[in-house]
């Protein structure tokens, strides 16, 4: 009966243990999952380089940035030229990501998240500066340069970012970086055509190795799940894991629709680009055609000019010809009246 009675205790401790082992470990599993596939919350550890420019005197965590907001207006406010405002707003977006290193470090989110929106929305209206240049007629390839390559700075460091981001942070990160490549877009439009098929293509390449890693992460981490979600298979845990299986399957599947996107968006560019490689072919076509036809205009002006020279040769040589005859004559004649005389 003792007997009986301890095995009648520890056998439904023992049940109860090997129970709570099944189920605590999935649970800890979907966590980590949750983290890859949904996104961790920022973190103070996600690190960026060192950028030329310095943060303002008063942070975006401060109750008093509405002060630097105000600073930062009043020299939009004197400056007067579209070229002088365009310059304004790129020196307001590298303070911004200069700050944005500091507002990482301490893990501010919503100071975060006003440092990347405000390197973004400045890069925009720097660029709609450098459009409004050039509408009005001025010559704007030199701030386009200027401007194009803040841009290209901001987005150096983006990607930086970006590579090491995860959920929120990334997602912000993500849109601040549509923002900057529409931005460049419109600048490109200004630059020499030389420079701006440089351009093109280096957005090509950027897109496509962008494209190309975030594509490889987000199908190794789906891998990763869908091969922890068969090591955890248990009887006990079998329906719940079939609904798990079920939800990273379609997160897949959302995965390849973001890769078929990610594929329109380099047709877009390399329409884009072959459309701006004809157009300046065009251009040079029909360059070389007025090069041609004056050419063509120049080489009968010159025809003619040599003809009319000819012309003028051989009407003197005619005259020379004829003033010397004339002269023979006068002088066989003047030859002949004297032997007279001397016979005579």
């Amino acid at each position: 009966m003792k007997k009986i009675s301890i095995l009648s205790v520890f056998v439904p401790l023992l049940a109860f243990t090997l129970i709570a082992l099944v189920l605590v470990q999935p649970v800890d599993a979907v966590s980590k999952r949750r983290a890859r596939v949904l996104g961790a919350s920022t973190s103070s550890s996600i690190q960026m380089p060192a950028t030329p420019e310095g943060p303002g005197l008063i942070l975006p965590d401060s109750p008093l940035f509405f002060l630097d907001n105000l600073k930062q207006n009043t020299r939009l406010l004197f400056a007067i030229t579209s070229e002088e405002k365009a310059k304004v707003h790129a020196s307001i977006a590298g303070e911004r990501l200069a700050e944005l290193r500091f507002m990482l470090a301490k893990n501010n989110k919503e100071a975060i998240r006003t440092a990347i929106q405000g390197v973004s929305d400045n890069l925009v209206k720097a660029a709609e500066n450098v459009a409004q240049m050039q509408f009005s007629g001025k010559d704007a390839s030199l701030l386009a340069k200027e401007v194009n390559q803040e841009i290209k700075t901001k987005q150096d460091a983006m990607d930086i970012l970006e590579s090491k981001a995860d959920g929120e942070l990334k997602l912000q990160v993500a849109a601040a970086q549509e923002s900057l490549m529409d931005a460049k877009v419109r600048v490109e439009d200004s630059l020499p055509a030389h420079e701006l098929a440089k351009e093109i293509q280096e957005d090509l390449n950027r897109e496509a190795q962008r494209d190309a890693i975030d594509a490889s992460t987000s199908a190794q981490e789906l891998r990763d799940d869908l091969e922890e979600l068969t090591i955890e298979a248990s009887s006990a845990a079998k329906n719940s894991l079939k609904n798990r299986e079920l939800v990273l399957r379609k997160a897949i599947e959302e995965k390849n629709e973001a890769l078929q996107k990610v594929e329109e968006r380099k047709f877009e560019l390399e329409k884009r680009k072959q459309e701006k490689i004809l157009e300046l072919n065009g251009k040079a076509a029909q360059e070389i055609r007025e090069i041609v036809e004056k050419a063509k205009k120049a080489a009968e002006v010159f025809q003619n000019t040599q003809e009319k020279i000819t012309a003028v040769k051989n009407q003197t040589a005619e005259s020379l010809a004829l003033t010397n005859s004339n002269a023979g004559s006068t002088v066989s004649s003047s030859n002949k009246s004297t032997k007279t005389e001397s016979e005579k």
